[in-house]
């Protein structure tokens, strides 16, 4: 596993964004709908030590990263 960029978003809104997509969170966010009070993004040597991590192979094969 590589090294990855772990990122953190706090948005706050008046509704359940639980049903809402990310990218539409992130819009109003933007558009000032809702509020943005923290985005961190950390370098995370490994991965797979970190809590949050669920073991996705979403980036790909083993191996195959440059």
């Amino acid at each position: 596993m590589p090294p990855l960029f772990k990122t953190t978003v706090v948005i706050w809104s008046e509704y359940d964004a639980g049903f809402a997509s990310l990218e539409d969170l992130g819009r109003d966010a933007m558009e000032g709908e809702s509020y943005c009070s923290i985005q961190r993004s950390e370098h995370i040597i490994d991965p797979e030590l970190d809590p949050q991590w669920d073991g996705t192979e979403f980036f790909g094969i083993p191996g195959e990263y440059t």
